[in-house]
């Protein structure tokens, strides 16, 4: 009998343990958002062209980390995979210029440490151009601040989640173009 209930209880603890573990395995702050400027409303048929990415951090990373390369390919993913990547067939174009204000590899061994340390950030500020002319802004943060072994790899993955966030607001502003039948 008395076995049973330590059974019971080792097991309950174990699930507990494993519950605390899967929620606290990768939590991070998400921001972002889009602002148009002067009520503009882009056109249903418009693309958006990742133009300029610029290292604005101050920061020198090792020689296979090309933050700006790392940001123009997940928007360059995001976009075409949300049929808004702009191409020769499509009549209008906004032109993404983006700076990468902030960006830290972090380590997810010291998050698993101490939740906060060894934190990944990965920081930008996007201008939104028409014709050479500045019709909105884009602003987005992620961060991974907790968590262990999952979170490995992050200071790359948080490249193609931001880029998912500036895409969902692009696409929450630019209307989609109906298939024609």
């Amino acid at each position: 009998m008395i076995s049973a209930i330590k059974t019971k209880r080792a097991v309950g603890v174990g699930l507990l343990s494993c519950m605390a573990l899967f929620f606290l395995s990768a939590c991070g702050t998400v921001e972002h958002k889009v602002n148009l400027l002067n009520n503009f409303t882009p056109d249903r048929a418009t693309g958006v062209e990742v133009g300029k990415v610029t290292n604005e951090t101050g920061k020198t990373f090792d020689p296979g980390v090309n933050v700006e390369d790392m940001l123009r390919r997940a928007l360059t993913e995001k976009l075409s995979a949300e049929g808004l990547l702009w191409s020769n067939a499509t009549p209008k174009k906004l032109v993404l210029d983006s700076k990468i204000l902030d960006y830290d590899q972090g380590d997810a061994f010291k998050r698993w440490l101490l939740p906060g340390w060894g934190s990944t950030v990965l920081t930008i500020q996007s201008d939104l151009r028409q014709d050479g002319q500045v019709v909105g802004t884009v602003d987005a943060k992620r961060t991974v601040s907790v968590g262990g072994a999952y979170t490995i790899g992050a200071w790359k993955t948080v490249f193609d989640n931001l880029a998912g966030d500036v895409v969902e607001d692009l696409r929450s502003k630019i209307p989609k173009v109906e298939p024609k039948q």
